[in-house]
């Protein structure tokens, strides 16, 4: 009778035991899969996040605004003398700058450049940088706006810009004589205006004091 008393008791404890061990197992599984799911989520957004790039600021400069098909200037074209200098050097000297439209038919969207011209050891120079449209027609110039070049050779007195709709493509010596040739650069992004404090924003600060 003791015996069987023991037994039963013994087997209540056994059962209450292997019910414990139970609940703790589910407890600590579930708590590993729910940090396991932390784990990956923190890890997901910490690879999105350094797969990100932070978009750099625009940096466009007001020069000038369309106004019936016609270039009206904000910042004057010998303001922008000594930048050009600077851009292209290589000790060209630049006498001319301007703003011009680039647009091969009707169909074209016409697109704006601003230009320097200049000599270098009595060889011709151009630079054309792409500018920036707004829905106004204003006209910016921002750092990154397409550069070409055009450097004249041997034999050939001046370089024109070739272009395709309203993209420029190359550079064509005013000559078509054999030899008579003209290089092309290109280069993505310009510096033209680069630490540059323009006398219109001058203008601008000094009105807002």
């Amino acid at each position: 009778m003791i015996e069987n008393s023991f037994a039963r008791i013994r087997s209540v404890v056994l059962s209450q035991t292997s019910l414990l061990f139970l609940l703790l197992f589910f407890v600590v599984a579930t708590s590993a899969c729910s940090r396991r799911e932390a784990i990956r989520e923190e890890s997901e957004l910490g690879e999105e996040g350094e797969g990100e790039v932070p978009a750099a600021p625009y940096d466009g400069r007001l020069l000038g605004q369309v106004v019936f098909d016609t270039v009206e200037y904000i910042v004057s074209r010998e303001e922008l003398l000594q930048p050009f200098i600077r851009e292209f050097g290589d000790g060209t000297v630049v006498n001319q700058v301007m703003i011009r439209k680039v647009q091969e038919t009707k169909d074209d969207k016409p697109a704006y450049y601003l230009v320097g011209l200049g000599m270098r050891s009595g060889a011709f120079r151009s630079m054309a940088l792409e500018l920036d449209v707004a829905a106004d027609k204003s006209l910016y110039l921002s750092s990154s706006g397409a550069k070409h070049m055009c450097q004249s050779g041997a034999g050939c007195g001046f370089c024109y810009f070739t272009f395709s709709g309203n993209r420029i493509t190359g550079c064509e010596c005013e000559s078509r004589a054999p030899g008579n040739n003209c290089t092309h650069k290109f280069s993505e992004r310009n510096s033209l205006l680069k630490d540059v404090t323009l006398r219109s924003e001058r203008r601008r600060s000094d009105s807002r004091k």
